[in-house]
């Protein structure tokens, strides 16, 4: 289980929902409620595939969540169906969330600097941070591929993120728990490690992320600072 660390991993970079936040489990409710009567008279017995489709694209900035399965479903979304959407999935997130068990514990043993690299917006990470008291872990240092434009699985968020440290990529390591950051970590030349701790289905969460690039997987925040090969303070 435990991770070799090479001497010049110097910075810890963590996405934001699914990995700090159990905030994807309130996404999937709310994209599956909202986006159900949306739903063609041809594909009303198709709610469990749209749950399953939301569910593998969870950590996708929600936009182009909702292009893709706008697409596979023939939802018919239109500009005021996205502004909508964004808006219940966003208060919901920011006031039904909470901590992902365990990982204030783990994050305040762990010596390393910390950043967030997550797709949503500036806005809505730090309220769920804020809510959920994690905020003054990472010093300022959180950046969002919203904001940027060039949301995961393009690298910009975690470069950003190592450059936020003055440090080269390859100097950090990060956690994520979608294949969209993965792939996002990877393409940064990060090492990735993924968690599966609040996925919905961990086995398979699992093996797409392994696939996608992870080094390890772990589902519990306590491995986290043996993965990491770091005393606790």
């Amino acid at each position: 289980m435990r991770l070799t660390m090479t001497s010049h991993i110097t910075h810890l970079i963590c996405d934001c929902d699914g990995v700090l936040l159990d905030s994807e489990s309130i996404a999937l409710t709310v994209l599956h409620r909202e986006l159900t009567p949306y739903l063609p008279p041809s594909m009303l017995q198709a709610g469990a595939a749209l749950h399953s489709a939301i569910a593998e694209r969870l950590g996708m900035m929600t936009n182009l969540l909702l292009d893709e399965v706008d697409i596979a479903f023939k939802l018919g979304l239109g500009a005021a169906d996205y502004d909508a959407i964004n808006l219940v999935v966003g208060r919901a997130c920011s006031e039904e969330v909470n901590a992902v068990p365990g990982v204030r514990e783990a994050l305040a043993a762990i010596a390393l600097p910390k950043a967030v690299a997550s797709n949503s917006s500036l806005e809505r990470i730090h309220a769920g941070l804020r809510r959920c008291d994690l905020l003054p872990l990472f010093d300022g240092h959180i950046h969002s591929g919203h904001e940027l434009g060039s949301p995961k699985p393009a690298p910009d968020v975690y470069l950003a993120a190592a450059a936020g440290f003055g440090v080269a990529p390859q100097q950090c390591i990060a956690i994520d728990d979608s294949i969209t950051g993965v792939r996002s970590a990877v393409a940064a030349g990060i090492r990735v490690i993924g968690f599966t701790g609040v996925a919905h289905d961990r086995k398979q969460a699992g093996a797409r992320l392994l696939a996608a690039g992870a080094e390890r997987i772990f589902d519990d925040m306590q491995q986290l600072t043996e993965l990491l090969g770091r005393q606790t303070a």
